[in-house]
């Protein structure tokens, strides 16, 4: 065994506290050590550039105010936890009870505990304990957030039904309770994960989350569906707008906003930025636009002031929260994969959705656009209807980047904390492997930083220069041997697996850096297109036939697609659903052994004139070009099962089997 491995790395029970973890330290061989481990991360400080030919180190941080909350918890759980409501107390009985057929990981329970004890304990036992805000820009008001950190793949699903059904239930029976919401707004980062946790409704019935994983006894669910829950992706929070002039219908609220317009061949907006053609530009000025600043000739572009009709707040809430639940307000808010959800500095929320295309001249980088989207959007929310407090869940909710000082620290706000580590201790999520021998004998294994060791053996040119955007088939020359050696791995898993009872079999999932060497990729392993020089896959359980397509190629884009119309948005919805049900046996029964479909899959199936089955049935392999979403794919290795997973690209997080380091090269 060598220096990476630890001898037995489940120490604990999923369903229980940990008593055992192992206790890592660079340079010291792993050790063994009773009790549960400490709360806290390891921050890096962005300011500070590593050593030459030095990993990036971070420093461990205590998360404080999680100790603390943890042992109060234990507390008011030892004393029957008093404050708690009768249906609140059912709810935690129900929950815990011996003999459960779907018997709830420690990590759900406990980070549903967490929000219920600092909403319901005795005050004196939550005396101390003050989370800190999140500090929202002048002129706006912050509603009040906490965090649940859950490593991906433990579950939190599950524990946002359980929030539904607490926050829904207490309401129902206490209407005068402010405490308690009966309308919960779930918002997402992507349609695929929009679509999975659509079984949040209550109104699904025997398929919803409460009735599949039990966690709302059946006499309580006519009360349930008596609230609303309603699931957003973050591309709805946008506000609708155009500009003025003599061809546009003024409909909205007018306002005054300045924008960046680059000077081109074409009139077109994206997510590229604004850009005009002089002509158009001479035209937009007579229609009412300003020149601000003319920037040309050293740069092809100016700074202009025009006026927007834009979505006003009322239109934007009835969009968003529709005519069903009136003009209610005191809404729970539960953002997923919540280190999407966080205000950028330096850029005020009202100015950014109000001009997206400034915006997304100023903010380069996509996520950033994503967060103030996402936040202004529950800004203007509470605003007009009151968020009663906000939970977020994520396996990192870290300020990712235009944060400042915080860049790459934890949200403050952080009430739990469940990491990766813990969950593998736990027996919850798949073990990261990193491949750290090879035969060369080498001090550093070949194949332990497997894009750099590929960089290293490729000829400038073959690199792609100042661009890095490798050749293909030079790609795929260095990385046939470690796929071939992780597919043969996959296929032993696979062919040990049939005629088991596993719910679902090892699905081989191979991430590019981007659809070129996709391409390449899928055709070597799936369609026989061999390139020059490089030998024949030879693995049959790969390779598509006329009969059968255990391959697929998709475009990450498309995992997190928003809505598209038209004949090429319903190959983008089946492929998504076949993203959603790879190695998926059957649909889900209902009482009568009825098939239970997703919402209108039967209609699009008989559209395309595609079998009833779930899409992804027969899948056993999928090559992802252009991986740019990180959370979408990791979504995609947990949803599907056991996956091995290997990244061709400069290094991505993810919690599965692995062939490369993580984001910042350090190794899991």
């Amino acid at each position: 065994m060598s220096s990476f491995e630890v001898e037995e790395p489940i120490l604990n029970s999923p369903f229980a506290e940990p008593l055992e973890h192992w206790q890592i330290e660079e340079g010291k061989p792993p050790r063994r050590v009773t009790g549960r481990r400490q709360a806290g991360y390891f921050y890096r400080d962005p300011r500070i550039e590593p050593e030459p030919g030095q990993a990036s180190r971070g420093e461990w941080q205590e998360l404080e105010l999680v100790t603390v909350i943890r042992e109060r918890l234990a507390a008011w759980r030892d004393l029957g936890y008093p404050g708690a409501t009768r249906t609140t107390l059912d709810l935690l009985t129900h929950w815990r009870r011996d003999g459960r057929e779907h018997p709830l990981f420690f990590a759900q329970v406990e980070a549903v505990e967490t929000i219920i004890f600092l909403t319901e304990a005795r005050s004196d036992l939550r005396q101390g304990i003050d989370v800190p805000p999140d500090l929202a820009p002048d002129g706006v008001e912050g509603f009040k957030r906490h965090a649940c950190k859950m490593a991906t793949g433990s579950g939190k699903t599950t524990v946002m039904g359980m929030l539904c059904a607490w926050s829904i239930l207490n309401k129902v029976a206490a209407r005068g309770d402010v405490r308690f919401s009966d309308v919960v707004l779930v918002v997402c980062p992507n349609l695929t994960i929009r679509d999975r946790l659509l079984e949040l409704d209550p109104n699904r019935g025997e398929a919803s989350v409460y009735r599949a994983r039990d966690l709302v006894p059946s006499h309580l669910m006519p009360n349930l569906r008596r609230g609303r829950v309603l699931v957003k992706n973050w591309h709805e929070f946008e506000r609708k707008g155009m500009s003025a002039g003599a061809k546009v219908q003024k409909a909205g609220v007018p306002e005054i906003v300045k924008a960046t317009i680059k000077i081109g061949p074409k009139t077109t907006s994206g997510r590229g930025g604004r850009y005009m053609t002089e002509k158009a530009l001479e035209i937009a000025v007579i229609d009412g636009m300003r020149v601000l600043e003319d920037r040309r000739p050293e740069k092809p572009e100016v700074v202009v002031e025009e006026t927007r009709y834009v979505e006003s707040d009322t239109k934007l809430m009835q969009r968003l929260l529709g005519s069903e639940i009136g003009g209610k307000q005191n809404i729970l808010v539960l953002n997923d994969e919540a280190h999407h959800a966080y205000r950028i500095r330096g850029k005020e929320a009202s100015d950014a959705a109000d001009d997206a295309e400034a915006l997304v001249e100023e903010l380069s980088d996509e996520q950033e656009y994503e967060s103030t989207v996402w936040m202004d959007g529950l800004d203007r929310i509470h605003k007009n209807r009151r968020i009663n407090f906000c939970v977020d869940l994520s396996a990192t909710p870290y300020y990712l980047a235009r944060a400042g000082e915080n860049t790459n620290q934890i949200f403050p706000w952080v009430v739990s904390d469940f990491g990766l580590t813990d969950a593998i201790e736990s027996g919850l999520v798949k073990i990261p492997q990193l491949a750290h021998s090879d035969p060369s004998g080498e001090e550093e294994a070949k194949y332990f930083n497997i894009w750099r060791w590929i960089m290293s053996r490729l000829s400038a040119a073959e690199r792609g220069g100042k661009r890095a955007n490798p050749k293909p088939e030079a790609v795929l020359r260095e990385a046939e041997t470690p796929i071939r050696l992780l597919a043969y791995s996959w296929d032993d898993l696979r062919k040990a697996w049939e005629g088991t009872d596993e719910e679902r079999p090892p699905v081989l999932i191979l991430v590019c850096k981007n659809t070129k060497l996709a391409s390449v990729v899928y055709g070597w392993l799936a369609e026989g297109e061999t390139p020059p020089g490089i030998p024949d896959v030879d693995l049959a359980s790969v390779q598509n036939t006329d009969d059968n397509k255990y391959t697929i190629r998709v475009d990450s884009k498309v995992i997190g697609e928003t809505d598209v119309a038209g004949s090429k948005g319903d190959e983008t919805r089946w492929m998504r659903l076949t993203l959603d049900t790879v190695g998926r046996r059957d649909w889900p029964r209902d009482p009568h052994g009825r098939a239970v479909y997703p919402e209108g899959f039967e209609e699009l199936a008989k559209k395309l004139d595609r079998p009833l089955h779930p899409p992804g049935r027969d899948v056993r392999c999928i090559v992802i070009g252009s991986a740019e979403n990180d959370v979408a794919t990791e979504q995609l290795a947990v949803h599907v099962g056991f996956a091995y997973v290997a990244f061709y690209r400069g290094g991505v997080r993810t919690q599965v089997e692995l062939l490369q380091p993580a984001r910042d090269g350090t190794n899991l």
